[in-house]
């Protein structure tokens, strides 16, 4: 089944309609589901929030009671109880109270009880507290009852306890009750709502509904124990002051009107997603899929009947193609004879090239008759008992038998035994005063090296760094082998370089140039013919202190 839609266009168009139906469905689904749990966490979010602004409203509301509590039995605070004894007394403090229910209308009586519960004064409306009040607060309190026997309706009882001293001195003298309507609070519930479908209940601990407020388009004939139960509602409840219990229901689905918008564009998106994959397949079909296998039945019969030719009668993209497509084929089968040709040419191009440089490196110390004049000279000084001369003419011969050597590849040991002979043909020249010497691990004698490696790079210490010192001077050359790789260093104590001068050495290592003689350039350049770019060259100097070159290579080498 898989190889059977890798051959067909159309069956992995098809699998790609598919694929884009899956991804629709998944992702119209994780919509659904997201746009429901976002419309949930808003309200219970907005629930919260409700809760919250509620019992902040009734706190500040408490606080302002506690205030006007405290103004009304400043008499009770200064422990003068007899205030209240004389008409005098009482018409003060019946002052006061009217200008407490005046800033707040409504507070409806006020009643002053010592700490026996025994009444000192009562104001406003005649109220009576039933017996499951009258009992002393030692704390703020805030409960609904039926106060007025007269009146059906319910009231708030406001309970504050006055206290005289401070510290462990402090002495209950007593309590203030405010009976307060019941509007106030009712307000306050109602403006907390402002415009969001919710309901909210303030009721107390003997389940009294004290105040149910609904806003939006929740029913008005429902109750909050439905608004609990039903799936479409948030219910949260708190508690504040000693049982009156706060409860909110938000709705769901009433507060976030813009979901269902959203969940009609999902749809109408998903059903014009359909029509149009519908368009795009019948037109790759029609229009695509069947001339490409068209053509592909004709080049694959081109093979074997190279004089056929396509004869579309179209004028798009494909027409095109079709017309074409007998002159491209023409052209494809020249440009890969041109092709082989060419890759031959370039192969025996670089080929030549890389043996004319090798052959060049190897001729630019190839002087023939030069051995043959030093072998004489050798003998005519022994003859003359010149032993000095007879030895120098020897070391040099030796030199240019080793030049001749027709391989590119050597032995280090050979490279050292060369530069032995080199650096006595240093000493005669210098009388002495330049000294060349080698350190060489043993382990290192037998492997492999390029012919003419080290003597460039021991001349050049020598004629750049040694030759116009005053004093005696030295060359060390040091090989050794670390983690399967020749680390050969050439160090001298000659004049050195200064900062400039260093740098441009060092770019003219980096891009060495054709021909450039036997000197550090000619290294580099035979370096990468050998090792490609698996070798480092490093150059160190300092004016008066002499320069340092340090170079790695691996430990193995391949002739070309």
């Amino acid at each position: 089944m898989i190889q059977k839609i890798r051959n067909s266009l159309l069956l992995q168009f098809i699998c790609i309609v598919l694929a884009i139906l899956i991804v629709l469905t998944v992702t119209l689904y994780t919509s659904f589901i997201y746009v429901k749990d976002t419309t949930r966490n808003y309200a219970e979010t907005l629930a919260d929030s409700l809760l919250r602004q509620a019992d902040n409203a009734l706190g500040l509301y408490e606080e302002s009671l506690k205030y006007n509590a405290e103004s009304l039995c400043q008499f009770m605070i200064m422990d003068d109880l007899d205030t209240v004894k004389d008409d005098a007394g009482k018409a003060k403090l019946s002052s006061y109270y009217s200008q407490i229910a005046m800033r707040n209308r409504e507070i409806v009586s006020a009643i002053i009880l010592d700490s026996d519960l025994n009444t000192l004064v009562s104001m406003g409306k005649p109220a009576k507290l039933s017996d499951r009040q009258t009992y002393l607060r030692k704390e703020a309190d805030l409960n609904a009852d039926w106060y007025f026997p007269e009146d059906d309706n319910y009231y708030y009882g406001f309970f504050y306890p006055v206290y005289s001293g401070n510290g462990s001195n402090m002495k209950q003298q007593g309590m203030c009750v405010f009976i307060l309507e019941p509007w106030r609070i009712d307000g306050t519930l109602h403006n907390i709502l402002n415009d969001n479908m919710a309901a909210i209940l303030l009721s107390d601990s003997h389940v009294l509904d004290l105040s149910f407020r609904v806003f939006g388009s929740v029913p008005a004939d429902t109750t909050m124990a439905d608004l609990k139960n039903n799936d479409d509602y948030v219910y949260r409840e708190g508690n504040w002051q000693n049982g009156i219990r706060i409860s909110v229901a938000v709705s769901v689905s009433g507060n976030t009107s813009g979901s269902s918008a959203i969940r009609n564009l999902i749809i109408l998106a998903s059903v014009l997603t359909l029509m149009f994959l519908g368009v795009i397949l019948f037109f790759s079909y029609y229009l695509m899929a069947r001339p490409i296998r068209a053509i592909d039945r004709f080049i694959a019969g081109s093979i074997k009947h190279p004089e056929r030719r396509l004869n579309f009668k179209r004028t798009d993209e494909i027409g095109k193609v079709a017309a074409r497509l007998d002159h491209m084929l023409d052209e494809n089968q020249r440009m890969i004879e041109e092709i082989k040709e060419g890759k031959i040419r370039l192969y025996e191009t670089k080929l030549a090239q890389q043996k004319m440089e090798i052959l060049a490196y190897r001729n630019q110390i190839n002087p023939h008759f030069l051995y043959n004049t030093l072998s004489t000279m050798r003998d005519m000084a022994l003859i003359n008992d010149q032993d000095s001369i007879a030895e120098m003419a020897m070391a040099l011969s030796d030199i240019f038998r080793y030049a001749v050597k027709a391989s590119n590849i050597v032995t280090v040991g050979d490279e050292v035994s060369y530069i032995a002979k080199y650096a006595r043909i240093i000493e005669y020249r210098f009388m002495g005063k330049i000294k060349i010497s080698t350190d060489v691990e043993d382990y290192v004698l037998d492997k492999p090296m390029i012919r003419f490696f080290l003597q460039p790079l021991v001349e050049n210490s020598v004629f750049h760094g040694l030759e116009s010192k005053m004093d005696n001077g030295s060359v060390e050359v040091k090989i050794e082998s670390v983690d399967d790789r020749v680390e050969i260093t050439i160090r001298d104590d000659g004049c050195g370089m200064d900062e400039e001068t260093l740098n441009n050495l060092r770019s003219q290592l980096e891009e060495p140039k054709e021909n450039s003689g036997i000197g550090l350039s000619n290294i580099v350049q035979r370096l990468r013919l050998f090792y490609g770019n698996d070798y480092t060259f490093d150059v160190k100097s300092r004016v008066n202190e002499g320069t340092v070159i340090h170079i790695s290579v691996p430990d193995h080498i391949t002739e070309s």
